[in-house]
């Protein structure tokens, strides 16, 4: 890489040139394009590059090893060090930014729309501008964009559907001792801190016993990672009014599948339709999942829900309106967004949130997609 392609400082900014310095070499060390162990130019080659003075680039390398990311040694000169994402928590701006980050996992599921509603309808109130990034269903990711936001100085942080807890030092969290920009987790049951869930283990619970009621017995399961600390619980939940009708799980009618898109829907329903003797019910963990099931099963020449009962979860807007129209646990995505941003306000003010994790409930809407089951007891 062409370190100096990357650089611009300006006399004329309203920051001193060695911050704009600092501040750039920083979010490259963020982004991952300086790397442990790269060596950062001479402060006299640096100096005659950018056209600006010794002292100027002098004072930024000072800077870069304050804040723990560089090291110089005489006659080896200015390093990277090893990245550390937390050293970057520690740079939050002390003005107000007026901006607020939020990492969700994909821009593609609809659930993620309705709670950016949510969060927009309180920002708005506060004259905050949302920076969004998409941490591609990959936790280091959305930890890496949480350590890009703070490099920003964004005066707070949603991180949605992921747990950063393992990367941060989080045993004396409060409102007033975050290592930097305030965040709160959201969608992770099992991250530390503050957070604000779902009562997943009910979503999987109300699914099954919908199901039994209805006569089912055998029953499959499209997933995703079954270890994910927002599936688990549904999963929990499900096994649990399973056990309670004196059924199980049949791990063979289990359907893991690599993401939340329709074609991996279809994929999971394809693998369980291909089962003797078939599932009289499908349950997918999300309206995406279940709608690419739904076409699947159609492809089969299957009827919905008079050969196959289909039960899901999210309830986006699009689950009314197929043919037939989707049973689903209903979440409330625009609550949990502002709600989510109610509790980072508080804590960009400084202030103690009433709770410290907050878990809404959730609802089963009951539409045409899961009758009885002419085989059913």
């Amino acid at each position: 890489m062409n370190l100096y392609n990357k650089l611009v400082v300006n006399p004329d900014h309203g920051i001193t040139l060695a911050h704009q310095l600092k501040q750039q070499i920083t979010w490259l060390i963020a982004t991952g394009k300086l790397k442990t162990g790269d060596q950062l130019p001479p402060i006299r080659e640096m100096a005659i590059r950018l056209g600006i003075n010794l002292h100027t680039v002098r004072s930024a390398y000072h800077k870069l090893e304050d804040d723990g990311l560089a090291e110089t040694r005489r006659g080896k000169g200015t390093h990277v060090l090893s990245f550390d994402p937390g050293r970057l928590t520690q740079m939050a701006a002390s003005q107000s930014s007026h901006t607020i980050g939020v990492v969700i996992p994909t821009w593609t599921n609809p659930f993620y729309h309705a709670f950016l509603q949510g969060v927009e309808e309180v920002a708005e109130q506060e004259h905050t501008l949302i920076l969004l990034s998409n941490a591609h269903d990959d936790p280091h990711t959305a930890w890496r964009n949480f350590a890009m936001f703070t490099a920003k100085g964004v005066d707070g942080i949603l991180i949605v559907s992921h747990d950063i807890s393992d990367y941060l030092d989080l045993s004396t969290l409060d409102s007033n001792n975050f290592p930097g920009a305030p965040f709160v987790t959201v969608d992770a049951p099992e991250s530390i801190g503050f957070s604000v869930n779902m009562d997943l283990g009910s979503v999987g619970y109300q699914a099954a016993h919908h199901l039994l009621e209805h006569g089912h017995s055998l029953i499959g399961l499209i997933t995703f990672d079954p270890q994910a600390s927002n599936v688990r619980p549904i999963i929990d939940g499900f096994i649990q009014a399973l056990h309670e009708a004196g059924k199980t799980l049949d791990s063979a009618y289990t359907a893991v599948v690599p993401d939340y898109s329709l074609a991996a829907g279809a994929e999971g329903a394809e693998r369980l339709l291909d089962l003797t003797p078939l599932p009289s019910a499908i349950f997918a963990i999300s309206d995406t999942l279940a709608l690419g099931a739904m076409r699947a099963i159609k492809q089969r020449g299957r009827r919905i829900p008079e050969d196959v009962a289909l039960v899901s979860f999210n309830d986006i807007p699009t689950a009314a309106l197929v043919e037939p129209a989707l049973t689903s646990v209903s979440t409330p995505a625009i609550q949990l967004g502002r709600e989510s941003m109610q509790m980072l306000k508080a804590l960009i003010d400084g202030k103690q949130p009433a709770q410290a994790q907050v878990i809404l409930p959730v609802k089963l809407v009951i539409r045409q997609s899961c009758g009885r089951h002419e085989n059913g007891i």
